[in-house]
């Protein structure tokens, strides 16, 4: 049934872009979101399902469709093969990605290959080539990124006026000086309170000519925060037009330099899944697009939807960004009957609860006790949309199912060595004060197996 599935999805990609061949191996130009995503989805369905060797089928069949995939696409495929014992393709997909600026150290401390490398006679070899191997990648780009980033993040601090500082001198509590041990001494420091003053943070209520001094250094903060966007903005919209949207083929992993970031660092659960998450999952670019634009400027929909479509952004992460730009709901007109802008990319969460009676309550519901141990779940509000119409807009960019995101959700409520979008998890105690609420609430919730 699984090569019938893939044979169908072969067929249907070579109807709906141009196939060639190029070194034995089927590449393909074309859309992302028709030839790629869908198999990655089947791929990380598998894996859900602990259906490694399906999982890895699915990868591959993705990998030979397109000529450069995602780099966590890679990760997870090394997992599946190593969990089924097929070290060489281990090896090549993690060389993938050391092409692509995961630093080679790193391997031997990851969450799930330090086990890998600590049991494979032929780990210090495969470690050893892979220090050879150079990223080929626009580091000049990289640096003028970073740059562009800084700036977007910037803290704005003009100087305050001498009214301003002297009040601030005379109504906050800051010590004057603090005592601390050097060199076996206790020496006393002066505490310089200037960059707190500038901040205009702790300013409140003023009045009379001390209020239009604070409101007018507002508005100069405001006034640079907005050319600092301003620039941002035109800055990497050109960068765009002359490179092309700046992926991980273009400028490394998360276009940050990870090479020394590795070092001494221990192997700890959580810490490497954040360093993985940050390097696989994540992009300077992606930074830059999540902050707030000018409103004039901020358009920007149409380069994110065609970077997915390109096979640059994972579409994903246009969630992220609508979600950072306040922008979940557009800015479709009160009168409308439906929202055509709501964000379709926020959809795919799961809420699981416990219910918990409040002290002293006591409720005559048969298997009460039993019933208060388990947990349940529901979904999210659609709002006015059905689920077949989003649906049919997630699957137009990319997307999984609102069902297959659920699932994904789901597994990702435990630690995971996986790196897989898709699916929201939260947890909650919902506490009860009415046998009667509690008696509908149980009739309406849905248990979870």
């Amino acid at each position: 049934m699984k090569k019938i599935l893939l044979l169908l999805i072969s067929l249907f990609i070579q109807w709906n872009g141009t196939t060639f061949r190029l070194g034995g191996s089927l590449f393909a130009q074309g859309d992302f979101t028709r030839i790629y995503h869908p198999i990655i989805n089947s791929a990380e369905l598998a894996i859900v399902d602990t259906n490694y060797y399906e999982a890895l089928d699915y990868y591959k069949a993705a990998f030979d469709n397109v000529k450069k995939p995602f780099a966590k696409d890679y990760y997870n495929a090394a997992i599946c093969a190593a969990m089924v014992g097929k070290m060489n393709t281990v090896f090549d997909y993690l060389e993938k990605i050391v092409e692509k600026g995961y630093p080679s150290d790193s391997l031997r401390k990851d969450v799930f290959f330090h086990y890998v490398a600590d049991t494979c006679k032929t780990w210090s070899k495969f470690e050893s080539q892979m220090k050879q191997v150079k990223p080929s990648i626009n580091r000049e780009l990289r640096d003028s990124l970073n740059k562009i980033y800084a700036l977007s993040t910037k803290t704005i601090f003009t100087p305050l006026t001498a009214d301003l500082r002297e009040y601030f001198a005379k109504n906050q509590n800051f010590p004057q000086t603090f005592t601390t041990k050097m060199n076996g001494k206790d020496t006393t420091i002066a505490v310089r309170i200037n960059s707190f003053m500038d901040s205009l943070y702790f300013f409140n209520n003023l009045t009379g000519k001390l209020k239009l001094q604070q409101d007018s250094l507002r508005k100069i903060n405001n006034e640079i925060f907005s050319k600092n966007q301003h620039h941002v903005y035109n800055s990497i919209v050109k960068i765009i037009e002359n490179n092309g949207y700046p992926d991980e083929n273009l400028i490394g992993l998360s276009g940050r330099d990870f090479q020394n970031s590795s070092k001494d660092r221990r192997i700890f659960f959580f810490t490497e899944q954040n360093f993985n998450n940050s390097i696989l999952n994540n992009s300077i670019v992606l930074d830059i697009f999540s902050s707030s634009f000018p409103t004039e400027e901020s358009d920007i929909n149409s380069l994110i939807t065609q970077a997915v479509r390109d096979g640059k952004l994972l579409p994903h992460h246009i969630n992220r960004i609508n979600a950072s730009r306040g922008n979940f709901r557009g800015r479709a007109p009160n009168n409308t009957i439906k929202n055509e802008s709501l964000n379709i990319f926020s959809f795919g969460k799961v809420k699981v609860y416990r219910l918990q009676l409040d002290a002293n309550l006591k409720c005559a519901i048969p298997d009460l006790e039993k019933k208060l141990s388990r947990s349940y779940w529901q979904k999210e509000s659609l709002q006015e949309y059905s689920e077949a119409e989003i649906n049919e807009k997630r699957l137009d960019i990319g997307l999984e199912t609102l069902a297959d995101a659920y699932k994904k959700a789901f597994f990702k409520a435990h630690p995971r060595v996986f790196i897989i979008n898709g699916g929201n998890y939260q947890t909650e105690l919902s506490y009860v004060s009415s046998c009667d609420v509690l008696e509908k609430m149980l009739k309406e919730s849905t248990f979870v197996r």
